[in-house]
């Protein structure tokens, strides 16, 4: 669910108490009519903590709730008080609320709207695709089964890191599949890649068997949050591939972007791990369709992150240790010599 609708239905449904009793708030008082004071479950001041019924901005006196955004909401609220990553904190007060986070709901007001296409504009020029990213049955990875290939193997994908991920084989189309998963853990999508070394030039090496959002999804993101908060770092990847071949390197706190330019949604749940973000695209990713570099696409994709964001990239400036189209994951030891002497700070 869209964090602005989420807010206006809270608001509309008069869902404050409800949401501050489950999150553990104490003494919550709302005789004020802007506002409701509480205080924090682990905390003795019984008004350290200040909800406006109107905006859901909170005033936490005693605790520094702020987000990556610098919002200080009902949602980092929830963020702060239970330890969770903002998807998480969303999907919680949904629960909570009884309201469906992957469903359709009715917009109420024509300024929410205006809003939010006017900060989409603002972020990258034009709106962004509103595909609804929708879970589907986890009863069809059975028709996959769950394989191992000496293909992906080859790649530099271990059997172990293929079980982990729940690679499978699609029969019928001879495909390995990949199972595309959101944050949250469900599954949204199926993706499948030719199950032969040689592609013809008419032949597509992947596509989706079982379509989804993918500009709203950051591959493996289920799997390495934890990982991503260890190392305070996240590494930016353009294919599911890469992801799985880092997990075999023993480097668990990467994502993919199931592509080569970051989408706005992508750019924000980036964001909200407020950690360090590092750009590791394939060589050649800026060059465009017409074979000439585009001086513009990484300065691009790096103003898609907020100024204060720490973001780096992974860049072979000299074009010596990487093959065009090759990833800085393909092969070990040229991963650490990339990571460890071509690694340059963009931003922040």
């Amino acid at each position: 669910m869209d964090t602005l609708d989420l807010k206006e239905q809270i608001v509309n449904d008069d869902k404050i108490e409800e949401i501050l009793e489950a999150l553990g708030m104490h003494h919550i008082n709302s005789n004020n009519g802007k506002y409701i004071t509480c205080g924090m479950p682990d905390g003795d001041n019984t008004k350290s903590t200040v909800v406006y019924k109107d905006n859901l901005h909170v005033d936490a006196y005693t605790r520094n709730i702020k987000d990556a955004y610098g919002f200080t909401d009902i949602i980092s609220l929830v963020s702060f008080v239970n330890g969770t990553y903002h998807t998480e904190s969303v999907k919680w007060i949904c629960d909570i609320c009884g309201y469906d986070f992957y469903g359709q709901n009715t917009r109420k007001s024509r300024l929410a709207d205006w809003v939010r296409d006017m900060w989409k504009v603002q972020k990258d020029g034009s709106k962004e695709d509103e595909e609804k990213l929708t879970p589907i049955d986890e009863k069809m990875l059975s028709y996959y089964g769950q394989y191992v290939t000496d293909m992906f193997l080859k790649d530099g994908i271990s059997y172990q890191t293929q079980k982990e991920f729940g690679l499978g084989i699609d029969l019928l189309y001879n495909m390995i599949t990949i199972p595309i998963r959101d944050e949250l853990n469900f599954l949204v999508g199926v993706k499948g890649r030719l199950f032969k070394d040689e592609i013809d030039e008419w032949e597509s090496k992947y596509f989706y068997i079982h379509s989804c959002a993918k500009s709203k999804v950051l591959y493996g993101l289920n799997k390495t949050k934890h990982y991503i908060k260890e190392k305070n770092e996240v590494i930016v990847c353009e294919s599911e591939k890469a992801v799985m071949q880092l997990w075999t390197m023993g480097i668990k706190n990467a994502v993919a972007i199931s592509g080569h330019i970051l989408s706005s949604t992508q750019a924000q749940k980036l964001t909200y791990l407020g950690v360090p973000i590092v750009i590791a695209y394939d060589q050649g990713a800026e060059i465009g369709k017409n074979g000439k570099i585009d001086k513009n696409f990484y300065p691009n994709e790096f103003n898609k992150f907020l100024e204060n964001q720490e973001v780096y990239v992974i860049y072979d400036k000299s074009r010596k240790i990487l093959k065009e189209k090759e990833s800085p994951s393909d092969n070990p030891k040229k991963w650490v010599e990339l990571y460890n002497s071509y690694k340059y700070k963009v931003r922040g």
